[in-house]
């Protein structure tokens, strides 16, 4: 066992470094899911239908076709129901973490959407469109299986997209419009302090492996010493020193990590404005059919805000971090102990903090057809490509706090969630049913590939698997100026299995080539551990718009 110099309270770095999911959930894999009733009615397959202003988010070109000024105002209602089962979760030394995760996500969730289209003549139409392109919402039970790796996270994202189209004759158009995107996040997690005491507590034995053993042996003799007041707390004297090394230090370790109780919570805000564009284009060879593709550009966001730690649920004595290590007396009597929590409080991690994250939200490429096949049926498909390669591994790079009195000089590493995503793809096919003059009906199914790269690399934070749409949906016209629209979807997610390991450690460190009480240098954010379950999920969107033209 490699060992490397280090003070009992770098051994108490009880601030146990938690791994909440990062803004990371901020990547494209978050995508509300509908941007446009009457779209989600054919599960997104009539982005060459453009059939009202809501095609400023699919294919800004389809704006040509629209006449007059006209108005989509809609509300998307998403009802979600998931289930996870724990499959062996382990912290950082492979001792089960148990908890119940409860009802992870909320009861339902609500986004609404608006936009708008006024045709400047027979060339040119512009419009403005106001979308939740990401959201998401995660609420774990406090105490679950998974709580070192995240326990809530939500996410609010907000998009205007003014945008303008051209029609060059009655075949070719194309539509341009630029994005300002809002994005803010906040996740909290649970930080384990117990593991982070038992850690830096075996460093600390190893530094001092001759010291130590020679307690613990006395501690074997202690009806002779006692007289002497030389007594050898339980948690070294019930330790054999005639073990292995690797053993002893072990033992040491974890019956000091025994005296702690409760967890630490760490949170972390930040909000951003990122600046994009999409264009479009569409081909019309006759009056019933036409074809479209589309590109919607990436956004870069640096996400800015503050980290705050709590450790008031904790509980226990370990010895003074401010004891030398060479003062082996004063380690063993317990009354120079000190609880874990509140030196991590003041020495450790400051209550409030200044953190930082880029994120690039992916880019879009979309293909779609519309064809009016006669007057009641319509039929359309669409094939949408996204980017989520960007997204590898996501980092909060946690800021020094000027004046906070660090101990030892040692400040907190980035937090980083490995991701890996892969680039994925979408494939609608939708039908519309003029059922009466005033009556349509739609329908639509849908695959979804999710961007996870394997079991290895979903987080608690982003339970996503592949997903298949199922939809139906309605306009119907009042007025020949005024209609509604309707739409519901149901949505069932494949199995998502989880087998994620953090790479990180509660003690702050990357370990190094031997084991978990080496110290590699390599600081970072996190607690180590392995979260595996499984999640069932499945969710209900239920769409309601109104449109009305001038």
């Amino acid at each position: 066992m490699t060992r490397k110099p280090q003070r009992w309270p770098l051994a108490m770095l009880a601030g146990g470094l938690v791994a909440a999911h990062l803004p990371t959930a901020l990547a494209s894999g978050y995508h509300f899911g509908s941007q446009s009733v009457s779209a989600q009615g054919t599960a997104h397959a009539n982005s060459a239908e453009a059939a009202d202003p809501s095609t400023i988010f699919y294919n800004p070109a389809g704006l040509t076709r629209l006449k007059g000024d006209q108005v989509t105002n809609g509300i998307t209602i998403v009802i979600p129901r998931g289930e996870y089962h724990d499959n062996g979760s382990v912290d950082v030394f492979g001792n089960p973490v148990e908890g119940n995760a409860g009802s992870y996500l909320p009861d339902s969730a609500a986004a609404p959407n608006l936009y708008i289209s006024h045709e400047v003549n027979d060339n040119v139409t512009i419009g403005l469109g106001i979308f939740t392109p990401y959201g998401a919402k995660l609420d774990y039970q406090e105490d679950w299986a998974g709580r070192y790796g995240i326990q809530s996270a939500n996410l609010l994202t907000v998009n205007f997209n003014p945008s303008i189209a051209y029609r060059f004759n009655e075949h070719h158009s194309v539509g341009f419009g630029i994005s300002a995107q809002y994005i803010k996040s906040t996740q909290r997690g649970a930080a384990d302090v117990k593991g982070a005491s038992r850690q830096l507590a075996g460093q600390f034995v190893d530094d001092n492996y001759a010291a130590t053993f020679l307690a613990a042996a006395a501690g074997q003799l202690n009806p002779i010493l006692d007289p002497l007041g030389l007594g050898v707390p339980e948690q070294i004297a019930s330790c054999d020193p005639l073990q292995s090394r690797d053993a002893f230090v072990d033992c040491v370790a974890s019956n000091f990590a025994d005296n702690v109780n409760g967890d630490g919570y760490f949170r972390a805000k930040g909000d951003d404005w990122g600046f994009g564009w999409n264009i479009g284009y569409m081909w019309e060879p006759t009056e019933n059919t036409r074809f479209g593709i589309a590109y919607r550009s990436h956004i870069r966001h640096t996400l800015e805000g503050d980290t705050k730690w709590s450790f008031a649920g904790v509980s226990g004595a370990v010895p003074d971090p401010s004891t030398p290590p060479e003062d082996i007396l004063s380690v063993l009597d317990p009354s120079n102990w000190i609880n874990p929590g509140d030196f991590a409080a003041t020495r450790l991690h400051p209550l409030h903090s200044k953190g930082k994250s880029n994120i690039d939200t992916p880019e879009t490429l979309s293909f779609s057809a519309f064809h009016q096949l006669n007057e009641r049926i319509a039929l359309m498909a669409d094939l949408t490509f996204t980017g989520h390669s960007r997204l590898d591994t996501v980092s909060l790079a946690i800021d020094e706090t000027p004046g906070y009195p660090y101990f030892n000089g040692v400040k907190e590493g980035d937090l980083s969630v490995k991701q890996d995503w892969k680039d994925t793809y979408k494939i609608s096919l939708g039908m519309n049913y003029q059922y009466t003059k005033d009556l349509m009906l739609r329908t639509g199914v849908a695959y979804d590939k999710s961007p996870v790269n394997g079991t290895d690399l979903r987080h608690p934070g982003f339970p996503d698997a592949d997903r298949y749409w199922l939809s139906f949906g309605a306009n119907y016209k009042f007025t020949p100026e005024t209609s509604v629209d309707l739409a519901y979807s149901f949505v069932k997610f494949d199995s998502g299995k989880m087998d994620y390991t953090d790479g990180c450690s509660p003690a702050g460190w990357v370990p190094g080539p031997g084991g978990l009480y080496e110290d590699s240098g390599v600081r970072c954010t996190g607690n180590g551990g392995t979260y595996s379950g499984e999640y069932k999920t499945r969710i209900h969107f239920i769409g309601l718009a109104l449109n009305h033209s001038f």
